[in-house]
């Protein structure tokens, strides 16, 4: 059954516009092959399982393997009319409880403007952004099957700490923390310079194991001490990495004395290369729960 929502809550909108006519992308939802390459699909994920019955009535399972994660989404087809509106539930769990999506589709010149409408729960609406990021970034998988090659990858990351928040964003934002953690679990960082505030630049090093030198840079685009931080992303010397200037998002929120992170980065030019960050992110993201925990025990 649906998740009771509440009325003074306002629904998440997304709307998009794609190059792709309103039956490509509406049948993009409801076939089966289709929706196994992109909905719901994360970077290094591997799709497991689809089942698609697409009648009012019917419904959807769609499992992806997440390195020892199944990651599982449910759910049924509320209202199917081609090409313009689907609306149908989603849930976690095969049983629910479930919140309710609505993609409404209608020609835009040569090409088409998709609206997602999601409803949500009191306690979904505490992490709409990662919400509004999640269907970002799926609708940027839309966007690439339907003929957009060229669309940006999305990787988004959560985290807890155990740490308060006003810790973690230290960790972020002071360089003597940063020279601890700002590197995948086998590298070393060799240097880390900041000037934290709106307009400010960053740089920083980094060491393989193998010897070779990397070195990433950027500019801070929003500070909210200590709960939000955007900052763009580039490569200065990476000769793996395709040359793409992304932005990272960090939102930190706090309960019971841990922290909660919300990591986007977004911009990423291939999904070879959102993998990649994924895999070093995930590592760096370790050193900095070993760092968070440790600062949080002394007097940092």
């Amino acid at each position: 059954m649906l998740r009771r929502t509440d009325d003074a809550i306002p629904p998440l909108v997304i709307t998009r516009r794609f190059t792709a006519p309103p039956a490509l992308l509406f049948d993009a939802w409801l076939d089966r092959r289709a929706v196994e390459s992109w909905l719901f699909r994360t970077p290094a994920g591997q799709s497991a399982h689809v089942e698609i019955d697409a009648r009012v009535g019917g419904g959807f399972a769609i499992h992806e393997t997440r390195g020892e994660i199944l990651a599982t989404h449910f759910g049924e087809y509320l209202e199917i009319e081609r090409p313009a509106r689907i609306v149908f539930t989603l849930g976690m769990q095969r049983e629910g409880p479930f919140t309710r999506i609505e993609i409404d589709i209608r020609p835009d010149g040569a090409g088409s403007l998709l609206t997602l409408t999601h409803y949500l729960t009191p306690e979904a609406a505490t992490k709409s952004f990662a919400f509004r990021s999640g269907w970002t970034g799926i609708l940027e998988g839309l966007a690439r099957q339907t003929g957009e090659a060229d669309a940006p990858h999305r990787l988004i990351l959560l985290r807890t700490f155990e740490a308060p928040r006003a810790l973690v964003f230290k960790c972020w934002t002071e360089p003597q923390h940063m020279m601890r953690w700002l590197c995948p679990a086998t590298f070393s960082v060799l240097f880390v310079e900041n000037d934290l505030r709106v307009g400010g630049k960053w740089r920083a090093g980094m060491r393989s194991p193998e010897g070779e030198d990397f070195i990433h840079r950027g500019e801070y685009l929003e500070i909210e001490t200590p709960a939000r931080l955007v900052l763009t992303h580039e490569w200065e010397r990476n000769h793996i990495e395709p040359k793409a200037l992304t932005t990272i998002e960090i939102e930190l929120t706090e309960q019971s004395g841990k922290t909660e992170m919300i990591f986007v980065q977004s911009g990423l030019a291939t999904a070879e290369s959102a993998a990649s960050h994924q895999h070093g992110w995930s590592g760096a993201f370790d050193l900095l729960a070993a760092l968070a925990r440790e600062l949080a025990t002394s007097d940092h």
